[in-house]
């Protein structure tokens, strides 16, 4: 893997989730729980999105998943698995297509990562909803 697609440590700011569960959700642990399902399932859409419009060449599709992934990514504190995202996206825009499986591969490693640490965070927020 090149340098410039090296994944960081920790796959979630923690701050930003925070504020995520505090500006969005009310600190409501159903409504976490909820956005954690949605933002798992939607991201797994996306990258089979994405490897079927790479098949087909279809670079809008792939720029308008990437930068939707990325978005979302951001809201849950994903930055290493946005900045990818937002790699994809360049790409797309400037048809690389030779650039796609490096940078779709280091997606879906780090998005394995994020769906884990999120795997965690919603088994606290199951927890509390149980209390």
């Amino acid at each position: 893997m090149n340098s410039d697609l090296d994944i960081l440590p920790f796959p979630l700011d923690q701050s930003v989730l925070a504020t995520l569960a505090e500006d969005v959700a009310d600190n409501d642990p159903d409504i976490m729980l909820e956005l954690i399902d949605i933002f798992m399932h939607d991201s797994e859409e996306h990258l089979e999105g994405i490897r079927l419009a790479m098949d087909r060449g279809d670079y809008r599709h792939i720029e308008i998943s990437a930068h939707s992934l990325k978005s979302s990514a951001a809201t849950f504190g994903a930055m290493a698995f946005s900045e990818l995202c937002f790699r994809l996206e360049q790409c797309a825009h400037s048809r690389q297509a030779d650039r796609f499986p490096e940078v779709v591969a280091a997606m879906r490693q780090e998005l394995t990562s994020v769906n884990q640490a999120l795997a965690d965070e919603r088994a606290k927020w199951a927890e509390a909803a149980s209390e």
